[in-house]
């Protein structure tokens, strides 16, 4: 059966930047993933295919062969249809053998080793903050592979696994297995590098009056002091409370955003109170 277009299967024109590739990349994978799709043939020889074209279009040397000659530029026997003449131009080759000799050297195939494979993986912002073992599964392989996440690793960050990727060629090597990480949102806490940032609702009294409140951090809780006259949009910044780098011993920070909460339903005397209030204001 002829292999589909390239850029047909990731759903991107022939001019289609890397940034735009990769996206598409990233969603197909994620939607015909055999872990999102257990026993489902179309699903998994779909994942093949969208793995394999962009395999080709995500390197610049491949993607540039693959322009010029289709899908053939890695056919196995395209690479040695120019391995000279055969014997009944022996006569030819007395005379040039030494030219057309080297010619043929240089177009016997050589071992390459195998590409890398790109697998996408699934955090949550305590597995990533802590660090984590995943177990995922290749194509064509029925055994799980463990992979070990660091501790600090972000969005778009990879944990390349050596010699676990696609087979070389003519006894080469195998190329690496390259997992990426794709952060879930979380709940409370948006990461921005090693820190963590939070809202945190206060009441207008709290606000006017000061006071303390207790606030979350990712293992636990403190309590913050809020100044007579706080505003929506001031931040408290907690140094070292934040995620720490995956290298190194550096800890971003934890950065409170105070957000006023108005109340949506009062009754008759809070409401009096609250115009006497207006009034005096």
């Amino acid at each position: 059966m002829a292999k589909r277009d390239c850029y047909e299967v990731l759903g991107v024109n022939k001019s289609a930047t890397e940034k735009e590739i990769k996206k598409a990349y990233k969603k197909l994978a994620m939607k015909y993933h055999p872990d999102r799709n257990p026993d489902n043939p179309v699903a998994q020889n779909n994942f093949r295919e969208v793995k394999s074209s962009y395999e080709i279009l995500s390197d610049p040397e491949k993607r540039q062969d693959y322009d010029d000659f289709g899908h053939q530029a890695f056919d196995p026997e395209r690479r040695s249809a120019h391995s000279g003449f055969n014997s009944s131009s022996g006569g030819f080759n007395d005379i040039f053998g030494d030219m057309f000799g080297q010619q043929r050297r240089q177009h016997q195939p050589r071992p390459e080793k195998g590409t890398d494979l790109l697998y996408s993986v699934e955090l949550t912002l305590d597995e990533a903050v802590n660090g984590c073992h995943k177990e995922v599964k290749l194509p064509n392989n029925p055994q799980l592979l463990k992979v070990t996440i660091p501790a600090g690793i972000d969005q778009g960050q990879r944990v390349r696994i050596p010699g676990k990727g696609n087979p070389g060629t003519l006894g080469a090597s195998r190329g690496d297995l390259l997992v990426e990480i794709d952060l879930i949102e979380h709940e409370l806490f948006k990461r921005e590098g090693n820190d963590l940032h939070c809202l945190i609702p206060t009441s207008f009294p709290t606000a006017a009056l000061g006071g303390t409140m207790k606030v979350p951090t990712f293992d636990g809780y403190i309590n913050i002091k809020i100044p007579k006259g706080t505003q929506t949009g001031r931040k408290f910044r907690i140094k070292s409370k934040g995620i720490k780098a995956m290298k190194g011993n550096v800890s971003g920070d934890l950065i409170y955003e105070v957000i006023i909460n108005t109340p949506t339903s009062l009754t008759a005397e809070q409401e009096t109170l609250l115009t006497q209030l207006a009034e005096t204001l």
